[in-house]
């Protein structure tokens, strides 16, 4: 989403040859977003492989303890949605997990 701009918040996907995905979020603004919601392509396990504002990173550690449970919520016109915490002037990545035996393109 490109459009939050009272929000100080830009998401975006990326997709790999094979369909596997990760989501990108960062928040520009000096204050955590609690709750934050994302569209994204698939329902299921997003693992949180990066956070700027992990505590390894000497940051605050708000983040999303691991990932996040996308549910087949349609947002921002895409068939799967998460909330997400998004820590303040920080970035968040995810990548889609799929379930044991699940093909990485299955749509939500």
């Amino acid at each position: 989403d490109a459009n939050d701009a009272g929000g100080n918040v830009y998401s975006f996907l990326r997709f790999d040859g094979a369909g596997g995905a990760v989501a990108c979020v960062a928040n520009f603004a000096a204050v955590p977003h609690e709750g934050y919601r994302i569209g994204l392509p698939y329902a299921g396990r997003w693992d949180e492989v990066v956070n700027t504002d992990a505590q390894v990173y000497f940051g605050s550690g708000v983040g999303n303890f691991g990932g996040v449970e996308a549910v087949a919520v349609p947002h921002h016109a895409r068939p799967a949605s998460a909330t997400v915490r998004v820590p303040p002037l920080g970035v968040v990545w995810l990548r889609y997990r799929p379930a044991a035996g699940q093909p990485a393109t299955s749509p939500a």
